[in-house]
Protein backbone atom coordinates (compact mmCIF):
# COMPACT_ATOMS: atom_id res chain seq x y z
CA UNK A 1 0.00 0.00 0.00
CA UNK A 2 1.09 3.57 -0.62
CA UNK A 3 1.17 6.34 1.98
CA UNK A 4 -1.91 7.85 0.36
CA UNK A 5 -3.84 4.58 0.73
CA UNK A 6 -2.67 3.91 4.29
CA UNK A 7 -3.39 7.45 5.44
CA UNK A 8 -6.86 7.38 3.87
CA UNK A 9 -7.59 4.15 5.74
CA UNK A 10 -6.22 5.51 9.05
CA UNK A 11 -8.10 8.79 8.79
CA UNK A 12 -11.30 7.02 7.84
CA UNK A 13 -11.06 4.46 10.64
CA UNK A 14 -9.54 6.34 13.57
CA UNK A 15 -9.29 10.07 12.78
CA UNK A 16 -5.84 10.32 14.40
CA UNK A 17 -5.89 14.13 14.25
CA UNK A 18 -8.53 14.22 17.00
CA UNK A 19 -6.05 12.60 19.41
CA UNK A 20 -2.74 13.93 18.06
CA UNK A 21 -3.37 17.58 17.26
CA UNK A 22 -4.11 18.92 20.77
CA UNK A 23 -1.37 16.81 22.37
CA UNK A 24 1.30 17.74 19.84
CA UNK A 25 0.35 21.41 19.69
CA UNK A 26 0.95 21.74 23.44
CA UNK A 27 4.05 19.55 23.29
CA UNK A 28 5.67 21.80 20.69
CA UNK A 29 4.95 24.89 22.83
CA UNK A 30 6.27 23.21 25.98
CA UNK A 31 9.37 21.96 24.16
CA UNK A 32 10.24 25.48 23.09
CA UNK A 33 9.95 26.62 26.71
CA UNK A 34 12.10 23.70 27.94
CA UNK A 35 14.82 24.48 25.40
CA UNK A 36 14.72 28.13 26.45
CA UNK A 37 15.81 27.03 29.94
CA UNK A 38 19.04 25.63 28.46
CA UNK A 39 22.04 27.69 27.34
CA UNK A 40 21.29 29.84 24.27
CA UNK A 41 23.84 27.87 22.24
CA UNK A 42 22.66 24.42 23.37
CA UNK A 43 21.36 23.44 19.94
CA UNK A 44 24.55 24.59 18.25
CA UNK A 45 26.67 22.60 20.72
CA UNK A 46 24.61 19.46 20.08
CA UNK A 47 24.82 20.03 16.31
CA UNK A 48 28.60 20.31 16.46
CA UNK A 49 28.92 17.23 18.66
CA UNK A 50 26.85 15.11 16.28
CA UNK A 51 28.46 16.55 13.14
CA UNK A 52 31.95 15.78 14.46
CA UNK A 53 30.90 12.18 15.20
CA UNK A 54 29.40 11.61 11.75
CA UNK A 55 32.50 13.07 10.09
CA UNK A 56 34.75 10.59 11.92
CA UNK A 57 32.63 7.46 12.38
CA UNK A 58 35.31 4.93 11.55
CA UNK A 59 37.98 6.60 13.67
CA UNK A 60 35.64 6.81 16.66
CA UNK A 61 34.59 3.17 16.29
CA UNK A 62 38.21 2.04 16.30
CA UNK A 63 38.73 3.98 19.53
CA UNK A 64 35.45 2.71 20.98
CA UNK A 65 36.21 -0.95 20.32
CA UNK A 66 39.37 -0.69 22.42
CA UNK A 67 37.61 1.25 25.19
CA UNK A 68 34.80 -1.32 25.44
CA UNK A 69 37.25 -4.22 25.51
CA UNK A 70 39.14 -2.56 28.38
CA UNK A 71 35.85 -2.60 30.31
CA UNK A 72 35.14 -6.23 29.51
CA UNK A 73 32.30 -5.33 27.12
CA UNK A 74 32.16 -7.15 23.75
CA UNK A 75 31.93 -5.07 20.57
CA UNK A 76 29.96 -6.43 17.59
CA UNK A 77 29.30 -4.80 14.22
CA UNK A 78 26.62 -6.05 11.82
CA UNK A 79 26.55 -5.01 8.16
CA UNK A 80 22.90 -6.00 7.64
CA UNK A 81 19.71 -6.47 9.64
CA UNK A 82 19.93 -10.25 9.16
CA UNK A 83 23.49 -10.31 10.47
CA UNK A 84 22.49 -8.25 13.52
CA UNK A 85 19.62 -10.61 14.29
CA UNK A 86 21.97 -13.58 13.92
CA UNK A 87 24.45 -12.09 16.40
CA UNK A 88 21.74 -11.48 19.01
CA UNK A 89 20.24 -14.93 18.49
CA UNK A 90 23.65 -16.48 19.08
CA UNK A 91 24.18 -14.47 22.25
CA UNK A 92 20.74 -15.61 23.48
CA UNK A 93 21.22 -19.26 22.57
CA UNK A 94 20.72 -20.34 26.21
CA UNK A 95 18.05 -17.78 27.11
CA UNK A 96 14.36 -18.55 27.60
CA UNK A 97 12.99 -15.21 28.81
CA UNK A 98 14.24 -11.85 27.52
CA UNK A 99 13.18 -8.39 28.69
CA UNK A 100 13.36 -5.81 25.91
CA UNK A 101 13.24 -2.07 26.36
CA UNK A 102 12.48 0.54 23.69
CA UNK A 103 14.90 0.39 20.75
CA UNK A 104 14.09 1.78 17.32
CA UNK A 105 16.99 -0.15 15.80
CA UNK A 106 15.59 -3.40 17.21
CA UNK A 107 12.28 -2.50 15.54
CA UNK A 108 14.15 -1.74 12.31
CA UNK A 109 15.77 -5.19 12.14
CA UNK A 110 12.65 -7.09 13.25
CA UNK A 111 14.39 -8.47 16.32
CA UNK A 112 11.40 -9.26 18.55
CA UNK A 113 9.63 -11.27 15.85
CA UNK A 114 12.80 -13.19 15.00
CA UNK A 115 13.46 -14.13 18.64
CA UNK A 116 9.89 -15.25 19.20
CA UNK A 117 10.11 -17.45 16.13
CA UNK A 118 13.03 -19.15 17.90
CA UNK A 119 10.76 -19.88 20.88
CA UNK A 120 12.17 -17.15 23.14
CA UNK A 121 9.68 -15.40 25.42
CA UNK A 122 10.27 -11.68 24.75
CA UNK A 123 8.48 -9.07 26.85
CA UNK A 124 8.34 -5.41 25.85
CA UNK A 125 9.02 -3.65 29.15
CA UNK A 126 8.29 -0.04 28.18
CA UNK A 127 4.61 0.67 28.91
CA UNK A 128 3.88 2.13 25.48
CA UNK A 129 5.73 -0.66 23.68
CA UNK A 130 3.92 -3.29 25.75
CA UNK A 131 0.57 -1.82 24.69
CA UNK A 132 1.37 -1.57 20.97
CA UNK A 133 2.79 -5.10 21.08
CA UNK A 134 -0.64 -6.26 22.24
CA UNK A 135 -2.26 -4.28 19.42
CA UNK A 136 0.10 -5.82 16.87
CA UNK A 137 0.57 -2.81 14.56
CA UNK A 138 3.79 -1.37 15.94
CA UNK A 139 4.64 2.05 17.40
CA UNK A 140 3.21 5.22 15.90
CA UNK A 141 5.75 7.65 17.38
CA UNK A 142 9.47 7.43 18.11
CA UNK A 143 9.20 8.48 21.76
CA UNK A 144 5.51 7.75 22.51
CA UNK A 145 4.73 4.39 20.87
CA UNK A 146 1.04 4.29 21.89
CA UNK A 147 0.28 7.94 21.15
CA UNK A 148 -2.44 6.94 18.67
CA UNK A 149 -4.41 4.99 21.29
CA UNK A 150 -6.81 6.46 23.83
CA UNK A 151 -7.31 5.06 27.31
CA UNK A 152 -10.49 3.17 26.39
CA UNK A 153 -8.70 1.30 23.61
CA UNK A 154 -5.73 0.53 25.89
CA UNK A 155 -8.07 -0.81 28.56
CA UNK A 156 -9.67 -3.07 25.96
CA UNK A 157 -6.28 -4.39 24.81
CA UNK A 158 -5.19 -5.14 28.40
CA UNK A 159 -8.49 -6.88 29.15
CA UNK A 160 -8.11 -9.04 26.04
CA UNK A 161 -4.63 -10.03 27.28
CA UNK A 162 -6.21 -11.36 30.50
CA UNK A 163 -5.60 -8.46 32.86
CA UNK A 164 -8.20 -7.36 35.40
CA UNK A 165 -8.90 -3.74 34.41
CA UNK A 166 -11.58 -2.16 36.64
CA UNK A 167 -11.29 1.28 35.03
CA UNK A 168 -9.39 3.17 32.33
CA UNK A 169 -7.55 5.69 34.48
CA UNK A 170 -3.96 6.24 33.23
CA UNK A 171 -2.60 5.41 36.69
CA UNK A 172 -4.46 2.10 36.81
CA UNK A 173 -3.47 1.12 33.26
CA UNK A 174 0.17 2.10 33.76
CA UNK A 175 0.50 0.15 36.98
CA UNK A 176 -1.03 -2.98 35.49
CA UNK A 177 1.77 -3.01 32.92
CA UNK A 178 4.35 -2.05 35.55
CA UNK A 179 3.44 -5.01 37.74
CA UNK A 180 3.57 -7.39 34.77
CA UNK A 181 7.05 -6.16 33.88
CA UNK A 182 8.29 -6.35 37.48
CA UNK A 183 7.17 -9.98 37.76
CA UNK A 184 8.90 -10.85 34.49
CA UNK A 185 12.22 -9.48 35.74
CA UNK A 186 12.07 -11.84 38.72
CA UNK A 187 12.83 -14.75 36.38
CA UNK A 188 14.60 -13.25 33.40
CA UNK A 189 17.69 -14.52 31.56
CA UNK A 190 18.69 -11.46 29.56
CA UNK A 191 17.81 -7.87 28.76
CA UNK A 192 18.01 -5.98 25.47
CA UNK A 193 18.22 -2.19 25.49
CA UNK A 194 18.99 0.52 22.99
CA UNK A 195 21.47 3.35 23.50
CA UNK A 196 21.25 7.10 23.00
CA UNK A 197 25.02 7.52 22.79
CA UNK A 198 28.12 5.37 23.16
CA UNK A 199 31.23 7.27 24.22
CA UNK A 200 34.36 6.44 22.20
CA UNK A 201 36.91 7.80 24.67
CA UNK A 202 35.65 5.90 27.72
CA UNK A 203 33.51 3.03 26.41
CA UNK A 204 30.53 4.14 28.52
CA UNK A 205 26.97 3.73 27.26
CA UNK A 206 24.35 6.46 27.70
CA UNK A 207 20.68 5.47 27.88
CA UNK A 208 17.79 7.76 28.79
CA UNK A 209 14.40 6.67 30.11
CA UNK A 210 11.59 7.66 32.46
CA UNK A 211 10.03 4.47 33.80
CA UNK A 212 12.94 2.50 35.29
CA UNK A 213 12.59 -0.55 33.04
CA UNK A 214 16.03 0.15 31.54
CA UNK A 215 17.45 0.39 35.08
CA UNK A 216 16.04 -3.09 35.70
CA UNK A 217 17.52 -4.40 32.46
CA UNK A 218 20.95 -2.93 33.12
CA UNK A 219 21.16 -4.22 36.70
CA UNK A 220 19.15 -7.45 37.05
CA UNK A 221 19.80 -10.09 34.33
CA UNK A 222 23.17 -11.78 33.92
CA UNK A 223 23.25 -10.89 30.23
CA UNK A 224 22.77 -7.36 28.89
CA UNK A 225 22.75 -6.74 25.12
CA UNK A 226 22.73 -3.22 23.68
CA UNK A 227 21.42 -2.92 20.10
CA UNK A 228 22.02 0.44 18.49
CA UNK A 229 22.87 2.20 15.25
CA UNK A 230 26.39 2.64 13.95
CA UNK A 231 25.99 6.42 14.13
CA UNK A 232 25.27 6.62 17.89
CA UNK A 233 28.95 6.93 18.78
CA UNK A 234 30.15 10.28 20.20
CA UNK A 235 33.65 11.46 20.95
CA UNK A 236 33.54 11.99 24.71
CA UNK A 237 31.41 12.80 27.74
CA UNK A 238 31.18 16.48 26.80
CA UNK A 239 29.67 15.54 23.44
CA UNK A 240 27.22 13.15 25.09
CA UNK A 241 26.10 15.83 27.55
CA UNK A 242 25.67 18.33 24.71
CA UNK A 243 23.23 15.89 23.09
CA UNK A 244 21.42 15.19 26.37
CA UNK A 245 20.93 18.90 26.92
CA UNK A 246 18.58 19.11 23.91
CA UNK A 247 17.22 15.54 23.71
CA UNK A 248 14.57 15.48 26.44
CA UNK A 249 13.42 19.09 25.95
CA UNK A 250 12.93 18.44 22.22
CA UNK A 251 11.34 15.02 22.68
CA UNK A 252 9.00 15.33 25.65
CA UNK A 253 9.48 18.90 26.96
CA UNK A 254 11.27 17.57 30.06
CA UNK A 255 14.51 19.15 31.30
CA UNK A 256 16.04 15.66 31.39
CA UNK A 257 14.45 12.23 31.58
CA UNK A 258 13.89 10.74 35.05
CA UNK A 259 16.86 8.37 34.59
CA UNK A 260 19.96 9.13 32.54
CA UNK A 261 22.19 6.06 32.71
CA UNK A 262 25.93 6.28 32.08
CA UNK A 263 26.77 2.58 32.04
CA UNK A 264 30.36 1.50 32.64
CA UNK A 265 31.74 -1.94 33.55
CA UNK A 266 29.48 -4.99 33.72
CA UNK A 267 28.39 -5.95 37.23
CA UNK A 268 30.12 -8.91 38.89
CA UNK A 269 28.97 -12.06 37.12
CA UNK A 270 27.30 -10.05 34.34
CA UNK A 271 28.04 -10.21 30.63
CA UNK A 272 27.52 -7.19 28.37
CA UNK A 273 27.59 -6.87 24.58
CA UNK A 274 27.05 -3.91 22.23
CA UNK A 275 25.78 -4.69 18.73
CA UNK A 276 26.22 -1.84 16.26
CA UNK A 277 23.93 -2.08 13.25
CA UNK A 278 24.98 -0.62 9.90
CA UNK A 279 22.12 -1.73 7.62
CA UNK A 280 22.73 1.04 5.08
CA UNK A 281 24.16 3.72 7.36
CA UNK A 282 27.64 3.54 5.82
CA UNK A 283 26.08 4.18 2.42
CA UNK A 284 24.25 7.22 3.80
CA UNK A 285 27.49 8.47 5.39
CA UNK A 286 29.15 8.36 1.95
CA UNK A 287 26.44 10.50 0.33
CA UNK A 288 27.07 14.22 0.77
CA UNK A 289 23.40 15.10 0.20
CA UNK A 290 22.13 12.87 3.02
CA UNK A 291 25.07 12.43 5.41
CA UNK A 292 23.72 14.97 7.88
CA UNK A 293 20.72 12.71 8.50
CA UNK A 294 22.99 10.53 10.66
CA UNK A 295 23.13 13.35 13.20
CA UNK A 296 19.54 12.45 14.19
CA UNK A 297 19.09 11.84 17.94
CA UNK A 298 15.60 10.29 17.57
CA UNK A 299 13.85 13.00 19.61
CA UNK A 300 10.72 13.09 17.43
CA UNK A 301 10.57 16.91 17.39
CA UNK A 302 10.11 16.94 13.61
CA UNK A 303 7.02 14.74 13.75
CA UNK A 304 5.58 16.69 16.69
CA UNK A 305 5.64 19.83 14.52
CA UNK A 306 4.66 18.21 11.22
CA UNK A 307 1.13 19.04 9.96
CA UNK A 308 1.01 15.88 7.83
CA UNK A 309 1.91 13.65 10.78
CA UNK A 310 -0.73 15.32 12.95
CA UNK A 311 -3.45 14.55 10.41
CA UNK A 312 -2.38 11.12 9.16
CA UNK A 313 -0.70 9.62 12.25
CA UNK A 314 2.46 7.55 12.44
CA UNK A 315 1.01 4.26 11.25
CA UNK A 316 0.23 5.79 7.84
CA UNK A 317 3.93 5.77 6.98
CA UNK A 318 4.12 1.96 7.01
CA UNK A 319 7.68 2.12 8.37
CA UNK A 320 9.18 1.84 11.84
CA UNK A 321 10.44 5.39 11.22
CA UNK A 322 7.66 7.91 10.70
CA UNK A 323 7.17 11.64 10.31
CA UNK A 324 9.62 13.84 8.35
CA UNK A 325 12.71 11.98 9.55
CA UNK A 326 11.08 8.67 8.61
CA UNK A 327 10.14 10.05 5.20
CA UNK A 328 13.85 10.67 4.59
CA UNK A 329 15.42 7.75 6.45
CA UNK A 330 13.13 4.94 5.27
CA UNK A 331 13.83 5.30 1.51
CA UNK A 332 17.56 5.47 2.26
CA UNK A 333 17.65 2.37 4.47
CA UNK A 334 15.36 0.31 2.24
CA UNK A 335 16.32 1.12 -1.36
CA UNK A 336 13.98 -1.33 -3.06
CA UNK A 337 11.34 1.34 -3.64
CA UNK A 338 8.88 0.28 -0.93
CA UNK A 339 9.09 3.74 0.70
CA UNK A 340 9.80 5.83 -2.40
CA UNK A 341 6.52 7.72 -1.95
CA UNK A 342 7.20 8.86 1.64
CA UNK A 343 9.10 12.04 0.65
CA UNK A 344 5.85 13.17 -0.99
CA UNK A 345 4.07 12.88 2.40
CA UNK A 346 5.07 16.42 3.26
CA UNK A 347 3.75 19.95 2.85
CA UNK A 348 7.35 21.26 2.62
CA UNK A 349 6.46 23.90 5.20
CA UNK A 350 9.94 23.62 6.73
CA UNK A 351 8.81 23.18 10.34
CA UNK A 352 10.80 19.94 10.62
CA UNK A 353 14.04 21.74 9.81
CA UNK A 354 13.14 24.64 12.08
CA UNK A 355 12.61 22.51 15.21
CA UNK A 356 15.38 19.95 14.68
CA UNK A 357 17.77 20.39 17.64
CA UNK A 358 20.78 19.14 15.66
CA UNK A 359 20.28 21.19 12.52
CA UNK A 360 19.28 18.52 9.99
CA UNK A 361 17.92 20.21 6.80
CA UNK A 362 15.06 17.76 6.42
CA UNK A 363 13.03 19.88 3.99
CA UNK A 364 15.98 19.97 1.55
CA UNK A 365 16.46 16.20 1.82
CA UNK A 366 12.75 15.63 1.12
CA UNK A 367 13.15 17.64 -2.10
CA UNK A 368 16.30 15.71 -3.04
CA UNK A 369 14.50 12.39 -2.55
CA UNK A 370 11.58 13.60 -4.63
CA UNK A 371 14.02 14.40 -7.42
CA UNK A 372 15.61 10.96 -7.03
CA UNK A 373 12.17 9.34 -7.25
CA UNK A 374 11.33 11.31 -10.39
CA UNK A 375 14.58 10.26 -12.07
CA UNK A 376 13.97 6.60 -11.27
CA UNK A 377 10.31 6.70 -12.32
CA UNK A 378 9.01 6.12 -8.79
CA UNK A 379 6.90 9.25 -8.46
CA UNK A 380 3.21 8.78 -7.57
CA UNK A 381 0.98 7.91 -10.53
CA UNK A 382 -1.16 11.05 -10.17
CA UNK A 383 1.92 13.27 -10.32
CA UNK A 384 3.25 11.55 -13.45
CA UNK A 385 -0.09 12.04 -15.23
CA UNK A 386 -0.22 15.69 -14.14
CA UNK A 387 3.19 16.43 -15.63
CA UNK A 388 2.32 14.58 -18.83
CA UNK A 389 -0.84 16.64 -19.14
CA UNK A 390 1.18 19.82 -18.62
CA UNK A 391 3.69 18.75 -21.29
CA UNK A 392 0.89 17.96 -23.73
CA UNK A 393 -0.76 21.33 -23.13
CA UNK A 394 2.33 23.52 -23.20
CA UNK A 395 4.88 21.51 -25.16
CA UNK A 396 3.54 22.33 -28.67
CA UNK A 397 3.53 25.55 -30.65
CA UNK A 398 0.22 26.78 -29.26
CA UNK A 399 1.39 26.15 -25.74
CA UNK A 400 4.53 28.20 -26.28
CA UNK A 401 2.45 31.03 -27.75
CA UNK A 402 0.17 30.95 -24.69
CA UNK A 403 3.18 31.15 -22.36
CA UNK A 404 4.59 34.10 -24.33
CA UNK A 405 1.23 35.89 -24.17
CA UNK A 406 1.07 35.26 -20.45
CA UNK A 407 4.51 36.82 -19.95
CA UNK A 408 3.49 39.92 -21.96
CA UNK A 409 0.28 40.26 -19.92
CA UNK A 410 2.23 39.90 -16.66
CA UNK A 411 4.60 42.72 -17.66
CA UNK A 412 1.73 44.89 -18.86
CA UNK A 413 -0.07 44.53 -15.50
CA UNK A 414 3.04 45.22 -13.38
CA UNK A 415 1.97 48.80 -12.49
CA UNK A 416 -1.31 47.42 -11.17
CA UNK A 417 0.28 44.89 -8.82
CA UNK A 418 1.08 45.85 -5.26
CA UNK A 419 4.66 44.79 -4.55
CA UNK A 420 5.18 42.27 -1.77
CA UNK A 421 7.97 42.72 0.70
CA UNK A 422 8.28 38.95 0.84
CA UNK A 423 6.83 36.06 -1.14
CA UNK A 424 4.81 33.98 1.38
CA UNK A 425 5.35 30.86 -0.70
CA UNK A 426 9.09 30.88 -0.09
CA UNK A 427 10.41 28.98 2.91
CA UNK A 428 11.64 31.32 5.64
CA UNK A 429 15.40 31.58 6.02
CA UNK A 430 16.94 29.02 8.32
CA UNK A 431 17.50 29.93 11.92
CA UNK A 432 21.20 30.83 12.36
CA UNK A 433 21.61 27.66 14.41
CA UNK A 434 20.75 25.67 11.28
CA UNK A 435 22.96 27.67 8.91
CA UNK A 436 24.94 25.28 6.66
CA UNK A 437 28.10 27.13 7.66
CA UNK A 438 27.59 25.86 11.21
CA UNK A 439 27.09 22.20 10.30
CA UNK A 440 30.77 21.37 9.72
CA UNK A 441 32.63 19.45 12.43
CA UNK A 442 34.05 21.68 15.13
CA UNK A 443 37.66 20.61 14.54
CA UNK A 444 39.90 18.15 12.68
CA UNK A 445 38.69 14.56 12.31
CA UNK A 446 38.95 12.72 15.60
CA UNK A 447 38.90 15.79 17.82
CA UNK A 448 35.79 16.70 19.82
CA UNK A 449 34.31 20.13 19.11
CA UNK A 450 35.43 22.89 21.47
CA UNK A 451 33.06 23.41 24.40
CA UNK A 452 31.06 26.60 23.83
CA UNK A 453 30.94 29.23 26.57
CA UNK A 454 27.81 28.79 28.64
CA UNK A 455 25.63 31.63 29.89
CA UNK A 456 24.62 31.19 33.50
CA UNK A 457 21.02 31.37 34.73
CA UNK A 458 20.15 34.84 35.98
CA UNK A 459 18.87 33.64 39.36
CA UNK A 460 21.16 32.21 42.06
CA UNK A 461 22.00 28.56 41.45
CA UNK A 462 20.59 27.34 44.76
CA UNK A 463 17.23 29.04 44.21
CA UNK A 464 17.03 27.78 40.64
CA UNK A 465 17.87 24.21 41.67
CA UNK A 466 15.30 24.17 44.47
CA UNK A 467 12.57 25.54 42.19
CA UNK A 468 13.27 23.02 39.40
CA UNK A 469 13.50 20.04 41.76
CA UNK A 470 10.27 20.98 43.55
CA UNK A 471 8.50 21.37 40.19
CA UNK A 472 9.43 17.74 39.48
CA UNK A 473 7.78 16.58 42.69
CA UNK A 474 10.86 16.30 44.90
CA UNK A 475 10.84 17.41 48.53
CA UNK A 476 13.68 19.89 49.08
CA UNK A 477 14.69 20.44 52.71
CA UNK A 478 17.65 21.17 54.97
CA UNK A 479 16.79 18.47 57.50
CA UNK A 480 15.05 15.13 57.32
CA UNK A 481 13.85 12.35 59.59
CA UNK A 482 15.08 8.87 58.59
CA UNK A 483 12.34 6.35 57.73
CA UNK A 484 12.36 2.58 57.22
CA UNK A 485 13.18 1.71 53.62
CA UNK A 486 15.16 4.89 52.91
CA UNK A 487 18.05 4.79 50.45
CA UNK A 488 20.46 7.51 51.58
CA UNK A 489 23.10 8.62 49.07
CA UNK A 490 25.25 11.66 48.43
CA UNK A 491 25.19 13.45 45.07
CA UNK A 492 28.45 14.09 43.23
CA UNK A 493 26.80 17.18 41.73
CA UNK A 494 23.41 18.72 40.98
CA UNK A 495 22.07 20.81 38.09
CA UNK A 496 20.29 24.12 38.64
CA UNK A 497 18.58 24.32 35.23
CA UNK A 498 17.00 20.86 35.47
CA UNK A 499 16.76 19.98 39.20
CA UNK A 500 18.88 16.89 38.47
CA UNK A 501 21.11 14.87 40.81
CA UNK A 502 24.30 13.12 39.70
CA UNK A 503 25.07 9.86 41.50
CA UNK A 504 28.36 8.04 40.93
CA UNK A 505 30.02 4.89 42.24
CA UNK A 506 28.06 3.01 44.91
CA UNK A 507 25.50 5.80 45.10
CA UNK A 508 24.45 4.88 41.54
CA UNK A 509 23.50 1.30 42.53
CA UNK A 510 20.33 0.89 40.46
CA UNK A 511 19.02 -2.12 42.38
CA UNK A 512 19.16 -0.18 45.65
CA UNK A 513 17.58 2.93 44.11
CA UNK A 514 14.69 0.97 42.58
CA UNK A 515 14.08 -1.04 45.75
CA UNK A 516 13.90 1.94 48.11
CA UNK A 517 10.66 3.16 49.65
CA UNK A 518 12.14 6.65 49.50
CA UNK A 519 15.34 7.97 47.93
CA UNK A 520 17.10 10.59 50.07
CA UNK A 521 19.91 12.49 48.37
CA UNK A 522 22.36 14.75 50.20
CA UNK A 523 23.41 17.72 48.05
CA UNK A 524 26.27 20.05 48.85
CA UNK A 525 25.22 23.51 47.61
CA UNK A 526 28.77 24.14 46.42
CA UNK A 527 28.37 21.28 43.92
CA UNK A 528 25.38 22.74 42.11
CA UNK A 529 26.31 23.50 38.49
CA UNK A 530 24.26 25.61 36.07
CA UNK A 531 23.54 23.19 33.18
CA UNK A 532 23.83 19.48 32.32
CA UNK A 533 26.89 20.18 30.15
CA UNK A 534 28.71 21.31 33.32
CA UNK A 535 28.52 17.79 34.77
CA UNK A 536 31.42 16.47 32.66
CA UNK A 537 34.15 16.95 35.32
CA UNK A 538 31.97 15.23 37.95
CA UNK A 539 31.01 12.06 36.03
CA UNK A 540 33.92 9.96 37.26
CA UNK A 541 35.05 6.96 35.23
CA UNK A 542 32.60 4.22 36.18
CA UNK A 543 28.84 3.92 36.44
CA UNK A 544 26.85 7.12 36.88
CA UNK A 545 23.15 7.88 37.18
CA UNK A 546 21.48 11.26 36.70
CA UNK A 547 18.15 11.42 38.55
CA UNK A 548 15.66 14.08 37.49
CA UNK A 549 12.57 13.62 39.61
CA UNK A 550 10.95 10.29 40.43
CA UNK A 551 10.30 7.53 37.88
CA UNK A 552 7.30 8.30 35.72
CA UNK A 553 5.47 7.63 32.48
CA UNK A 554 3.23 9.60 30.15
CA UNK A 555 2.59 6.80 27.64
CA UNK A 556 -1.18 6.92 28.10
CA UNK A 557 -2.70 10.07 26.62
CA UNK A 558 0.39 11.99 27.81
CA UNK A 559 -0.92 11.90 31.40
CA UNK A 560 1.96 11.78 33.90
CA UNK A 561 1.94 8.86 36.36
CA UNK A 562 4.75 8.80 38.94
CA UNK A 563 6.33 5.87 40.73
CA UNK A 564 6.58 3.26 37.98
CA UNK A 565 9.71 1.19 38.73
CA UNK A 566 11.07 2.77 41.86
CA UNK A 567 9.63 5.04 44.49
CA UNK A 568 7.63 8.16 43.73
CA UNK A 569 9.22 9.78 46.81
CA UNK A 570 12.43 11.75 46.36
CA UNK A 571 13.82 13.88 49.19
CA UNK A 572 16.72 16.26 48.60
CA UNK A 573 18.62 17.42 51.67
CA UNK A 574 20.46 20.62 50.83
CA UNK A 575 23.58 21.35 52.85
CA UNK A 576 26.02 24.26 52.96
CA UNK A 577 23.53 26.97 52.06
CA UNK A 578 24.97 29.32 54.65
Amino acid sequence: MSFRERSAAEIGAAQPEAILAPILRKLVEDSAAALAAMPPDAREAATQARAAAVANLEGLHAQLREALERRGVRYHRAATAAEAVGIVQHLLRRARRVAKSKSMVAEEIGLTRALRQRGIDVLETDIGEYVVDLEGRGPSHITAPALHLNRAHIRELLARAGHDVPDDGPQRLSRIVRDTVARFFEDCDAAITGANAVIASSGRIVIVENEGNVALGVSHPKLHIVVTGLEKVVADEAAALAVLQVLAPSATAQPLTAFTHVVGDPLPGQERHVVFVDNGRSTIAAEARYRDLLRCIRCGACMNACPVYRVAGGLSYGSVYMGPVGAVLSPLLWRDGRYADLPFASSLCGRCTEVCPVGIPLHRMLLELRADAAESGRTPTAERFAWRAWAAAFGGGRGRMAVAAGRWLWRAMRPLRRPRARDPRVLPPLDPIHSPARLAPGGPAGEPPPAPPLLRPPEPLIDAFCARAAALGAEVTETYAPQPGDRLVEAAAAVAATGSLLLTGEAADRRAILGAARVVVLVDAARIVPYPADLAPHLGTGDALILTGASRTADIEKQIVRGIHGSDRLTIVLRGTG
